[in-house]
């Protein structure tokens, strides 16, 4: 069974209150719009509420707006009078596609400014809804160890963190929670933020959805709307293709289960999971499996084949299986670009006519082993297939080496990581602006140079050849594509009682 299609709102504080839940109200809808089947709000979403029972006119316009759109409001807190005590508490409260509120949540921890206004819950339920058993944890109590042993005892699917933080750092940390906490329960955490000033605090966003250990959907500081299950949805803000991302699987001791890397920096709305360190070994079959798993979570990933020489039928396998591509890199191995058992491969290639992404600057092999210009009779076999050459060679007499192929096969194209501005720069010049594909590099850390590299040649392009580059070209080669095109649902996660 398909898991539901989440939406976090991560919206800025509003002062007047009718304005306030009329700027809900039009998430709601737009979350409804693309295809959303739960819309998450953060705490104090509503500012400050009337302290007020349940139902209330807040309330009952929030059931009218889901029964209407079919949808699943999952609120964060709200200022209520509780309907038998008769004391102030702060509730979050779930309401269901026909408007009927099916469970609430009591906050539990409240800052030293809170406490003498509100009394606390008495503890922490599971409330069953159509798509699982759900826990909301508000402010604070997202922070609390102890809560959280509570909530893992209930077996949750979808895990809902409205707390908000005021730093990068408190934004960091609430990621590996919600990562580490998915990972340990194998389900779905959100992490709906507030977004602006509230209260004489200033707060960051940062919603995410993570699933499984894995960072599925990512918002930055903007107020967004963010969906996870949309392969057109921004993983981020700036709308890049990162085509060199990095997965380190080769190097994990045997037996130990590994995931794909987290990625908790502005990086590319797409992303293609390549494991260098895969081309080490004689079967890099489990590598290539590994790679298709991480990108079957992930509906804005696609994984590649490792092109392993003399093992054709490895990468056919995996080709067959849903790569979409390969990544070679055969020095790894002791072998040069045009040994026979590297040539083998072209047949493969050709067949599937997938692009090919070659490793082509220097690394740890005999300098012997690395040079571009050795894939002149390889890429001459190859019928039209696209080859991307990661780094451009990066340094002369590689990036030399490298130009000289780019003019002479129309089909090779030159990734942006690793190579200096001035070198990039001159590629441009030489080549021109058609054959250059931008890519981070792989690590987390080398984004936003490379990003700042790229944009320095933002002048020297106009608006379209400046997208080509940044992004749509990639998008073109890898996810325009009929083997892109695959169901990558969120799923919900169920566990057998005991």
């Amino acid at each position: 069974m398909p898991g539901p299609r989440l939406a976090i709102c991560q919206i800025v504080y509003v002062r007047e209150l009718d304005k306030a839940l009329a700027r809900a109200k039009e998430s709601v809808r737009q979350a409804a719009s693309r295809g959303a089947d739960i819309v998450v709000f953060p705490e104090w979403f509503l500012g400050l509420n009337p302290v007020e029972v349940i139902p209330n006119r807040f309330t009952e316009s929030l059931s009218l707006l889901a029964r209407e759109l079919g949808i699943m409001i999952i609120t964060g807190s709200l200022r209520v009078l509780d309907n038998e005590t008769i004391k102030k508490q702060q509730k979050g409260l779930v309401i269901d596609q026909d408007g009927t509120i099916v469970g609430t949540q009591t906050k539990m921890t409240f800052q030293p400014t809170e406490r003498p206004w509100f009394e606390p819950g008495t503890g922490i339920s599971a409330i069953h809804t159509r798509f699982g058993r759900l826990v909301i944890l508000l402010g604070l109590d997202a922070l609390d160890p102890t809560l959280w042993e509570s909530t893992r005892s209930l077996q949750p699917d979808i895990v809902v963190m409205a707390t908000s933080p005021h730093t990068v750092a408190e934004r960091n940390a609430l990621q590996d929670l919600a990562i580490n906490h998915s990972l340990n329960m194998q389900n779905t955490i959100i992490v709906a933020p507030f977004l602006g000033r509230f209260a004489g605090q200033n707060y960051i966003g940062g919603a995410v959805i993570a699933q499984q250990g894995r960072l599925v959907s990512m918002a930055g500081d903007d107020p967004t709307l963010l969906t996870a299950e949309d392969p057109q949805a921004p993983l981020i803000q700036l709308g890049v293709t990162d085509i060199s991302y990095y997965t380190p699987l080769a190097n994990v001791p045997p037996g130990l289960k590994t995931y794909a890397r987290k990625a908790k920096e502005p990086e590319g709305e797409k992303k293609v999971l390549v494991d260098w360190g895969a081309n080490m070994l004689q079967d890099a079959s489990d590598i290539g499996r590994q790679l298709l798993h991480a990108a079957q979570d992930n509906p804005r990933w696609l994984a590649l084949a490792p092109g392993i020489p003399a093992e054709p039928s490895q990468l056919e396998s995996l080709l067959e299986a849903g790569c979409a591509g390969s990544f070679l890199y055969p020095a790894l191995s002791r072998h040069l670009p045009y040994d026979e058992d590297v040539i083998a491969l072209t047949g493969v290639i050709n067949r599937f006519k997938r692009p090919v992404l070659i490793h082509s600057s220097w690394g740890p092999a005999p300098l012997r082993l690395e040079s571009p210009l050795f894939w002149d009779e390889f890429i001459q076999k190859l019928d039209g297939v696209p080859v991307v050459m990661v780094h451009s060679g990066a340094v002369s007499p590689f990036w030399d080496e490298v130009i000289m192929l780019a003019l002479r096969y129309p089909q090779v194209l030159l990734e942006t990581s690793l190579i200096s501005l001035e070198l990039l720069q001159k590629t441009l010049s030489i080549i021109g602006p058609s054959r250059l594909v931008f890519g981070s590099g792989g690590a987390e850390s080398q984004f936003l140079d490379e990003w700042q590299k790229l944009e320095s040649l933002k002048p020297l392009l106009s608006t379209a050849e400046w997208t080509e580059i940044s992004g749509q070209r990639a998008k073109g080669l890898f996810f325009d594509t009929p083997w892109a095109h695959k169901s990558n649902k969120l799923s919900v996660v169920r566990r057998q009682p005991g």
